[in-house]
């Protein structure tokens, strides 16, 4: 059972400086997360997000262990610094991967 967070972000105040801070920053936070087994991070074409990302774990119990961990308080202070700093609102799912096709 492959678990994702999924985390979706509006359209921010300061784009530029979002993108420049989420790709030298965020992104490589992102790696740093014992236990993820792949992230694909999206820019939107339309709809009511910015970009999304999507962090695979191979369950639940490896999910909570990467936000529990060190890098992950370090992902999350930072999530909150690219909402407080760029004007983005963040809403994170957790999700079960059921089927691939």
């Amino acid at each position: 059972m492959t678990v994702k967070l999924v985390a979706l972000w509006s359209t921010p105040d300061d784009a530029d400086g979002f993108e420049k801070h989420y790709a030298e920053t965020h992104l490589p936070l992102v790696a740093a997360l014992p236990g993820l087994k792949g992230a694909v991070a999206s820019k939107a074409l339309d709809g009511p997000y910015y970009r999304m990302a999507e962090l695979v774990f191979e369950d639940g119990a490896g999910l909570e262990g990467a936000v529990g961990s060190p890098e992950g308080g370090k992902l999350l202070a930072d999530a909150g610094h690219l909402q407080e700093t760029y004007g983005s609102k963040l809403d994170v799912l957790t999700v079960e991967e059921l089927t691939r096709i």
